[in-house]
């Protein structure tokens, strides 16, 4: 008892230093928009189809201090077996964790929840499902006056499991992205 009391009290302070850690200090929303490679996807979508475009994605977000509760939609255009050209869709919400690096440039690591489709043409075959992300990736962020303005480099994985009427699947997918953020204080 004494054992789980003290990782608990570890826990909490291990917690307090890192949204405590110095850096750039700020509050606010912020809009984003990204793009990203064609994604690489695992063997058990060829059946369903291959990556055709790169990847796309905006985000809204609302960061406190060196965290951030974000939400996105995005998704990547397929050549699907059965209907031809489509887009896979993701819609996540994830949390964001920046710690500094040197001057304006900050790590940071991302993990949250997300739900998949693919509307293959026919109510069949269509992909649905949910599954989760995680991230990590460098942000050059300045802090002006009256916004922020941050560039982004980041890998991310993806990882669901999707579910028709005829079809199961499980997806996994890899994608590096550049992005741009504005942020207002």
């Amino acid at each position: 008892m004494l054992c789980r009391v003290h990782m608990k009290n570890c826990a909490i302070l291990a917690v307090t230093a890192i949204l405590g850690a110095p850096g750039a200090a700020s509050a606010g929303v912020y809009l984003g928009l990204g793009v990203g490679t064609k994604p690489t996807v695992n063997d058990a979508m060829q059946d369903v189809g291959e990556p055709s475009s790169g990847s796309r994605l905006g985000v809204v977000g609302l960061r406190l201090a060196n965290l951030s509760l974000e939400g996105a939609v995005g998704g990547f255009d397929m050549a699907t077996q059965r209907g031809g050209d489509r887009t896979l869709y993701q819609a996540s919400a994830a949390l964001k964790l920046n710690l500094p690096v040197a001057g304006p440039v900050e790590g940071f690591a991302r993990g949250g929840l997300e739900r998949t489709w693919l509307d293959m043409g026919d109510d069949r075959y269509n992909l649905r499902g949910d599954g989760f992300l995680a991230g990590v990736g460098l942000e050059l962020r300045w802090n002006l006056v009256l916004a922020s303005v941050s560039v982004l480099v980041d890998y991310t994985i993806h990882r669901a499991s999707l579910e028709s009427e005829m079809n199961k699947v499980d997806l996994t997918s890899h994608v590096v992205g550049v992005g741009l953020q504005v942020g207002i204080f």
